[in-house]
């Protein structure tokens, strides 16, 4: 009974052994998850001429430009080449009405399945998504409202076309602006405000209730002050009490303060913004009394570090919802209402300048290039640096140029009286390749 065993085991053991040569001879079975994938390659001009029919409405070479490639990329999500495209802007090289170039940034996601065929769109993240495909469309005019793409060229440049381009900390770097102190900062701790001017080694009580403080009972809890509520420099510290009606400041780091009244008689606030330009020379800015899309507002002036305030009277005569406001220094001054819209035109920044500290006000013309009209209308206080100042333009409620979040900056050699575009500024790096 044992030998017959043995032999069996001997005999299983031929077998495997015969078996696995035989597999390695012969290359195992068949397994389709093991045969090597046929790319093919396809040139993305093959498919041009490629001519739509645009609306009556589509003027601009970007919006002809736009019709035509989403009509030309639909036609490939057709194929079943990719989902979802999605661009973030279109830009005119050159050319003119019957024949121009514009460039293109955007981006597809590639559908499962479709590795075989190959576009050349560029680099598929984990999300099959391809980022930052950037075109130069070439398309001419054929007859009224109708337009070929004739080809089509890539690029690996994500801001072409564009003016110059900062990011944010370049913007405040080539502004002058210098970055917040760490030494300076404030806290509110069980329910008492206070003041420190060394990053935390020695602090200093406010002499104010929590109740007192604008913006308390909302964000106490995030233990945050109302941005514009408070100034805090190595020279003057401040904070707005009662919802604008008085001001605490110390000149000597919290070692004596000072409790001022600006008014008595001020509306139910909406918007504030305290400042100083000097040891002396500081301003408040408070708006109240909303109805709907228009409101009052207030510009208080000191002059003696805070101790007293007067009213330096508004702008007269406007009285658009306040988005910035502020003063260069005790003459030179700025108040920004958001939009201006005219009948049937695009919307504009609506800012005023005074030099004179605040007695007159006069509207400034912010010179918006054609292609960005609509999209940046909010001005924001400018910065100035002698006699040159540069200005920030938000978008405003429609605008959507790439998602909202690029900035317009202007320049001025002229104390602000007028203004010259000098590029755009990119906080959030939307127009830079990851």
């Amino acid at each position: 009974m044992k030998k017959t065993s043995s032999r069996l085991l001997i005999f299983i053991s031929i077998f495997i052994v015969i078996f696995v040569i035989f597999q390695l001879v012969n290359g195992g079975p068949e397994s389709p998850n093991t045969e090597p994938v046929k790319v093919k390659k396809v040139d993305i001009n093959s498919k041009l001429p490629y001519t739509v029919q645009v609306e009556e409405s589509d003027q601009k070479p970007e919006t002809i430009a736009y019709r035509v490639w989403f009509d030309f990329v639909k036609s490939l999500e057709r194929e079943g080449a990719i989902v979802n495209p999605g661009f973030t802007r279109f830009t005119k090289l050159s050319g003119d009405e019957n024949s121009f170039v514009a460039a293109v940034v955007f981006q597809v996601e590639i559908p499962e399945g479709t590795q075989e065929i190959d576009y050349g769109w560029g680099k598929m993240e984990e999300n099959r998504v391809v980022p930052n495909i950037v075109w130069k469309l070439t398309i001419n005019k054929e007859e009224e409202l109708t337009y070929t793409l004739t080809k089509i060229e890539r690029t690996t440049d994500t801001e072409i076309g564009l003016p110059p381009v900062e990011s944010l900390e370049e913007y405040r770097k080539q502004a002058g602006m210098e970055k917040p102190s760490k030494n300076i900062r404030y806290e509110m701790k069980d329910e008492t405000l206070r003041v420190t001017y060394d990053n935390g080694k020695n602090w200093r009580d406010v002499p104010a209730h929590v109740g007192e403080l604008l913006g308390s009972e909302s964000t106490v809890t995030k233990q945050q002050l109302i941005d514009g509520s408070y100034v805090l420099k190595p020279e003057i510290t401040a904070f707005v009490l009662n919802g604008g009606s008085r001001v605490l400041v110390s000149t000597d780091k919290g070692k004596s303060w000072h409790d001022a009244v600006v008014s008595d008689q001020l509306p139910f606030l909406r918007f504030l913004k305290l400042g100083f330009t000097s040891a002396q020379d500081g301003y408040l800015i408070v708006t109240g009394d909303k109805t709907m899309s228009s409101e009052a507002h207030f510009i208080f002036k000191t002059n003696d570090g805070g101790k007293s305030w007067a009213n330096a009277g508004p702008v007269k005569d406007v009285y658009s919802l306040v988005t910035d406001g502020g003063f260069i220094n005790a003459q030179l001054g700025f108040m920004s209402f958001g939009e201006l819209r005219y009948e049937a035109q695009p919307p504009v920044p609506n800012l005023y300048r005074t030099a004179d500290g605040g007695a007159n006000w006069e509207r400034v013309e912010v010179p918006i290039p054609e292609e960005y009209q609509g999209y940046f209308t909010i001005a924001e206080v400018p910065i100035f640096n002698g006699n040159e100042g540069t200005l920030l333009v938000k978008q405003g409620p429609d605008g959507d140029y790439l998602g909202g979040k690029v900035l317009a900056k202007f320049t001025s050699a002229d104390q602000g009286k007028t203004w010259s575009f000098a590029g755009l500024v990119d906080p959030n790096g939307v127009l830079r390749t990851k």
